[in-house]
């Protein structure tokens, strides 16, 4: 994978697409600072359908919502994050019409599916609008109807990724997607057919370098004393995990759970930073006979990566059972994987890669209808009115904080049981309100619940790469809201997610993270490490470097912990001294592979 390629792209489309997306709010009238009418007839002369009236309004809304900047950030975005989609699905030919879109067929700029438009098998597209634009030589409109009607056809399967014709962001589709030079034709012209061959993680590290500019912007901001507001908590806090770091944390927590159950497994064969369990291994284990029974959660899941690739282990798992592929990979899908994030445009991406392996399986997949259970945590707000028909959830005034917050703390809140049952109670005695004011407070309810609720589930496997982020740059919300609820964890969202791991999982379960490595010697972190040490094991651990991986400058650690297990030994590897990113990998390979090499350890913590 040409790694510079990706990422000077990636950076560059973001900020020609912010360009863009900007100049197309100028043409429809939404500015920053200014309050223009919603319900204007006309733009500079021209007059506003219906339908772009109200378009134009919703985008309105947005912006008055998120701030003009946040909103052509976002905008900006949600076309990158579907131009790609598309580029990925039609270089590994997963488009449903198996004609592409952005390129032809010997890989040059010139879209097949503007030679075939006329034929093309879209439902949402104009024939006689395509015809009109054939006839008139408009390739640039021709193009735009066709992509548009593209993604509606993708939204029927991948609905978190794609929208249906006539949502309100068709007004920001930028211009001149033809133009070469364009984001489109240096998506097509600069990268390498070959890397997106390679994976759908390639998905993952264009999102990574695209956000990596607004993260600069985010740390520097910390530097003058600013703190993390709610839209700069996701840029600041994600980080596209190493492969070989997603292998050990998935290898040696959902791979070790099956090979305690299936120890003549030849999965042992496909994992090679597995650390085989020793004599003294826990006893107490989830037993499980097939693997429909183990599910994996990642609480701060980004886009994927460790979804994508535990999603390969459990499809060897399914195949050693004699399952087929096709039910293999809709049970992956529906029983076993699960994700929540606070940023959507990584959570579309997220489950975009999961759907993507799942086709790997079956080539019909999209056709089945299965969703992965990726679970955006959104803020949720519910104003005077709304409350007012809320004869519980009104009174719950932690659950109404919490919830205006979500996007803050997102999966560190462990709902109550007493959270569910009001937000429960309140949906059914407004069940038979007719109003469409109480249908609006329904709707909100239902999307609590919705999030809410696998908040609440336990999981077998919990594996993360949570956000690192100090006391020192946390808002004033997430700082004192961490302080009341994970108290002896508080000097660092990582650990609050270590703390989170351990009731996220079933008992016997694995937590598995890869943290900054202050809470093992810092002295205001020993009461976290008693308790650490009270509920569980921790069966393996990689010391990493200040500079382990690309991205991050702090000392971390990779470890499993067995939840509810005591006195297991413990393989400890320790790269301290080998201080670049692309030392540490092989070491701790060299260390699997020669326990006597100087920087292994076996002990029981």
């Amino acid at each position: 994978m040409n790694d510079n390629a990706i990422k000077n792209y990636a950076m560059w489309a973001r900020r020609e697409l912010i360009s863009e997306v900007a100049k197309k709010c100028a043409f429809w009238g939404i500015s920053d600072g200014d309050c223009p009418s919603a319900a204007a007839d006309s733009i500079d002369g021209r007059v506003l359908t219906s339908l772009e009236k109200k378009q134009r309004a919703d985008l309105l809304r947005q912006v008055k919502a998120q701030g003009f900047e946040q909103f052509v950030e976002t905008a900006a975005y949600t076309w990158f994050n579907r131009i790609l989609a598309i580029r990925f699905m039609e270089v590994n030919d997963r488009l449903p019409s198996h004609v592409r879109v952005l390129s032809a067929q010997d890989g040059a700029f010139a879209p097949q599916a503007l030679q075939e438009a006329l034929d093309l098998p879209l439902d949402a597209l104009d024939a006689s609008k395509a015809a009109e634009l054939v006839q008139a030589g408009d390739d640039e409109g021709l193009f735009k109807l066709v992509f548009l009607a593209q993604c509606d056809q993708l939204a029927e399967y991948m609905p978190a990724v794609f929208d249906r014709i006539g949502s309100a962001m068709e007004l920001m589709l930028p211009d001149g997607l033809l133009r070469e030079g364009g984001v489109i034709e240096q998506l097509v012209s600069s990268i390498q057919e070959s890397d997106w061959l390679e994976g759908v993680e390639v998905i993952g590290w264009m999102y990574q370098y695209y956000v990596s500019e607004r993260k600069d912007e985010v740390f520097a901001s910390f530097k003058k004393g600013k703190k993390a507001e709610r839209d700069a908590i996701a840029p600041a806090t994600q980080l596209f995990t190493p492969n070989w770091i997603v292998r050990y944390l998935t290898e040696n927590s959902l791979g070790r759970l099956w090979m305690l159950n299936y120890p003549d497994s030849s999965l042992t064969e496909h994992m090679p930073y597995f650390i085989k369990p020793g004599d003294d291994a826990e006893t107490e284990f989830k037993k499980v006979s097939s693997p429909e029974e183990i599910t994996v959660v990642d609480p701060a899941c980004g886009s994927g990566h460790i979804l994508v690739y535990a999603f390969d282990l459990l499809a060897r798992m399914y195949a050693e059972m004699g399952y087929s592929d096709r039910e293999a990979a809709r049970l992956i899908v529906e029983k076993n994987l699960s994700g929540f994030e606070i940023d959507p445009r990584a959570a579309a991406m997220a489950s975009f890669a999961v759907t993507m392996k799942a086709c790997e399986l079956d080539s019909r997949f999209l056709r089945r209808g299965v969703t992965p259970q990726i679970t955006v945590l959104n803020r949720i707000e519910f104003d005077n009115e709304e409350k007012s028909l809320l004869r519980k959830v009104s009174s719950n005034l932690e659950l109404l904080d919490v919830a205006a917050h979500l996007d803050e703390c997102g999966s560190l809140f462990k709902p109550s049981q007493k959270d569910l049952d009001d937000i429960a109670g309140d949906l059914a005695s407004l069940a038979e309100e007719g109003s469409l004011f109480a249908a609006i407070t329904v709707d909100k309810l239902q999307q609590l619940q919705a999030e809410l609720q696998p908040l609440a589930e336990r999981y077998d496997i919990v594996i993360a790469n949570p956000p690192y982020m100090g006391g020192s740059n946390m808002n004033k919300w997430i700082s004192a809201w961490v302080k009341n609820n994970y108290a002896n964890a508080k000097r660092d969202l990582c650990t609050c997610f270590i703390n989170r791991g351990f009731n996220l999982s079933n008992d016997h379960g694995y937590i598995s993270m890869i943290t900054a490595s202050s809470w093992m010697f810092i002295s205001s972190f020993e009461e976290f490490r008693k308790s650490l040490l009270r509920r569980s094991s921790i069966t393996s651990m990689i010391q990493q470097s200040t500079h382990g991986y690309a991205g991050v400058t702090v000392p971390t650690t990779m470890f499993v912990l067995a939840e509810g297990a005591q006195g297991v030994t413990g393989t400890y590897i320790r790269l301290e001294d080998f201080d670049r990113p692309q030392w540490q990998e092989p070491r701790a390979l060299e260390a699997l592979a020669n326990p006597d090499c100087g920087w292994l350890y076996k002990c029981a913590a």
